[in-house]
């Protein structure tokens, strides 16, 4: 051994000295004259950690193999997990499996004396073919070896206990374990009510497993039945006041989850009536234990009028709502008089449930899904809307398996099973995936949301596929009010904007290409003035906040006039076809009614430029003669950039060549599209708060534009105005300050690179052309005033930067 640990052998030989059964030979070498046991393992620990620290595996290794088996479980615990782990898994392929074979061969003898926690500790440390063999032999446990376990070598042991049960093959031994561990389970001797509880619990699961296993053995199935019933011991009030506090509220809810999962309903109600007349007793040694006791009742309560078969259901439902009565007013049972005024005076919902429970169950054995999604989603009682939801789920589940897929929530899969063969039933079935997949989103649940999520992209990949649902969802066309038939699409968008529609609505939304149809069928709709105003007000409700009208909006043709650089101004707009179409809609002069709009923040792109088109007319103007303007064709294109930065505050703008308007086209856009009376929504400007910040961090991502933004905004006659507009401007750039992304007009520019001399323009117009520091000052705030002027101090020249 000393050849192998020369550096460290001084001290290793000090220490195993001290070991009886270590022979220290003159040559220095150690021999066992017998096996080392609890006396002296302190020794032989602190000897094999030092060898390991110093890699010296295979010293390390002998000495572990001197000690007895039946203390190896010890000895490994007293070096640490770090260096056993080392140990186990050295590079010395020799030494690994060596140490392997000596833990090994300490659980084989643990198994051999039925040492169950020898057993338990070493087994993560065995081989897998130990591993296995230990799990399959693992002892039978008894009064005697429960009560000597700790907590979670209990829950370990009855773990594998189960295991091996769940295993065997010989029902008659099986049965004799089984009911060996429920006598212990029922002993309060041997037992205590946590433990118990915890043992019950663990075998429900076991005996339903095994049922399903010997279905076709009726005598096993009946006794596998009686072990069933054994796995209840009803918790009393002198029974949980005689256990610790932190063990209440689990023992509790244990009891409801086996009252809960009871074999008939009468023993169901029976169990949780039980457990409601015990809470208030409960409650007044333990406030929380029996609050608890009460929420997890009530929540099984709430399961059965959701879940229950209408045979059980119309025979409990008296009682159902008695027990969920008594829970809510804290009586006991047979003190239901007069319920019904009780909860009508303190606002409970037991009535409301009841009656909800009712309309649920009816419209799901009628098949209207969709309906029953609906009513889950506007419930006000979430745990009845939880737990009505699995119900919904299985329905749901249960229409897919019939069309030909196969669908679970947990685990969560979807797979097409069998394909139809003709074109009509392919049809069918396509249509009863889209169905539920409209029935899953509109019950407004995540799990069941990622669900249709992933029937849409299995069953409906392709672009042509939302059109297609469009008219499955909506039907054929019918006449307008003029007679006419209307295209599939432009008739279906109003509908399914209503409020009624929603579900439908966001299932073609999240199709590949269902954004796309759904905005060029509005603008076409909108340019071509085909819908009234009830109609254009579930568009706006429905699509304003959520679906880009940007690249289905005629491009307005301009030419650009090169300047020095490169850059480019434009010029001219061209008054061609797409500028006559975008004009249209100031002729139709429909009279939305503002006030019926939602003010989303933020709309999408587009929409406020088509408010400001449909809304533009003389009687609506403060100044009749900006109607004219409006018309402009150059005015325009600057409300469609305007339009676009208020829209994205990253990348709105580039694309409608926001900062290659000649002065002061954007900028008097900006200014007409937030103050113009009229042309509100709901009353409020139709820019504001985030939208004004991101049209003002686009006019500071380009030098130019940025420096003919400040100088419009000093000539603003309306000093509050003029101080709003600085203040949201110094918040555009604190906000620009610290953005490294590609700017949206330069991609090979950082967004803030020209932010420094934007501030400095800034803060020399702020304090000392206009004046009004401590104005924008008191907009803004305090802390962003001195955030913004610690960032980019201020040069003090006498001359504006950037000016001269």
């Amino acid at each position: 051994m000393q050849t192998s640990c020369v550096p460290v052998w001084d001290r290793v030989r000090k220490l195993l000295a001290q070991v009886d059964g270590l022979d220290m030979r003159k040559d220095d070498c150690v021999i066992a004259t017998s096996r080392v046991r609890e006396q002296g393992l302190d020794q032989v620990a602190e000897a094999i950690v030092i060898l390991v620290d110093a890699e010296c595996f295979g010293a390390a290794d002998a000495l572990m193999r001197m000690c007895e088996p039946e203390v190896r479980l010890a000895l490994v615990k007293q070096c640490g997990s770090k260096c056993t782990e080392r140990l186990r898994t050295c590079d010395d392929e020799k030494v690994k499996n060596s140490v392997q074979r000596a833990l090994d061969a300490a659980a084989q003898n643990a198994l051999g004396r039925s040492d169950v926690v020898q057993l338990l500790g070493l087994l993560p440390l065995c081989s897998p073919l130990m591993r296995k063999s230990v799990e399959g032999l693992f002892p039978l446990l008894n009064e005697d070896t429960v009560e000597k376990l700790e907590d979670d070598e209990f829950a370990g042991a009855l773990t594998m206990a189960l295991n091996r049960i769940q295993q065997m093959d010989d029902p008659g031994k099986c049965l004799r374990e089984l009911n060996s561990l429920l006598m212990i389970a029922n002993n309060p001797q041997a037992c205590g009510l946590p433990r118990a509880m915890r043992m019950m619990r663990s075998l429900c699961p076991v005996l339903s497993q095994l049922s399903v296993k010997w279905r076709e053995d009726a005598a096993m199935v009946e006794f596998l039945a009686k072990l069933t019933g054994m796995t209840w011991r009803e918790p009393t009030l002198q029974s949980i006041s005689g256990i610790p506090a932190h063990a209440r509220a689990e023992v509790l809810q244990i009891a409801v989850e086996l009252a809960a999962s009871s074999q008939t309903t009468e023993e169901c109600l029976n169990r949780v009536r039980g457990l409601a007349a015990l809470s208030d007793k409960i409650e007044k040694i333990d406030e929380g234990a029996g609050k608890g006791l009460k929420s997890h009742l009530m929540r099984v309560v709430l399961g059965w009028f959701a879940q229950w078969s209408e045979a059980d259901y119309g025979a409990c439902r008296g009682l159902l709502l008695e027990t969920l009565t008594n829970l809510e007013l804290g009586l006991q049972p047979g003190m239901a008089s007069s319920i019904s005024a009780r909860v009508s005076v303190r606002g409970k919902p037991t009535t409301m449930l009841a009656h909800l429970a009712d309309d649920f169950r009816q419209i799901v054995g009628n098949g209207d899904l969709r309906k029953a999604a609906l009513l889950i989603r506007a419930a006000k009682l979430a745990d009845f809307g939880s737990l009505a939801r699995e119900k919904l789920i299985g329905a749901v589940i249960d229409k897919l398996s019939e069309a030909g897929y196969k669908a679970e929530l947990r685990p969560f899969s979807f797979r097409v099973l069998a394909e139809k063969s003709t074109d009509v039933e392919q049809e069918e079935q396509r249509s009863v995936a889209l169905q539920m997949a409209v029935v899953l989103t509109a019950a407004g649940d995540p799990e069941c949301s990622q669900l249709a999520d992933t029937i849409i992209s299995i069953v409906f990949p392709m672009p042509q596929d939302p059109q297609w649902a469009v008219q499955r969802l909506i039907g054929p066309p019918k006449k307008n009010i003029v007679g006419v038939i209307p295209s599939p699409m432009i008739y279906a968008l109003p509908l399914l904007c209503s409020p009624g529609h929603s579900a439908e609505l966001d299932v073609i939304l999240k199709m590949d290409g269902g954004q796309q149809l759904v905005a060029r069928t509005a603008v076409d709709g909108l340019l071509n003035g085909t819908w009234n105003h009830a109609q254009l007000e579930f568009l706006f409700n429905a699509l304003a906040d959520r679906v880009d009208l940007g690249p289905a909006l005629p491009a307005i043709q301009t030419t650009v006039r090169p300047e020095v650089g490169g850059k480019g101004r434009i010029e001219q707009v061209l008054d061609g076809a797409p500028l006559t179409d975008l004009k249209k809609m100031m002729s139709w002069h429909v009279d939305l009614s503002d006030t019926q709009i939602r003010h989303v923040r933020p709309w999408a792109r587009g929409w406020r430029f088509v408010w400001v088109m449909f809304r533009a007319e003389p009687t609506r103007l403060r100044d009749p003669e900006l109607f004219s303007i409006l018309k402009d064709s150059m005015f325009l294109t600057g409300v469609k950039a305007i339009d676009a930065a208020a829209a994205d505050g990253l990348r709105g703008g580039a694309d409608e060549l926001l900062h290659r308007l000649k002065f002061p086209w954007a900028q008097e856009a900006l200014v007409a599209m937030r103050q113009l009376q009229g042309i509100q929504v709901n009353g409020t400007p139709l820019l504001s708060d985030g939208d004004l910040h991101n049209v003002m961090r686009a006019m500071f991502s380009d030098e130019q534009l940025g420096r003919d933004t400040l100088v419009w905004m000093g000539w603003v006659d309306d000093s509050a105005t003029r101080v709003a507009l600085h203040a949201v401007a110094a918040h555009a750039l604190i906000s620009l300050a610290n953005d490294v992304s590609p700017c949206r007009f330069y991609p090979d520019r950082p967004a803030n690179h020209v932010v420094g001399g934007m501030v400095r323009m800034f803060e020399f117009r702020v304090m000392r052309l206009l004046k009004i520091g401590k104005e924008v000052e008191a907009s803004m705030g305090e802390e962003a005033w001195r955030e913004i002027s610690s960032k980019f101090p201020l040069r003090r020249t006498g001359m504006e930067p950037g000016m001269g």
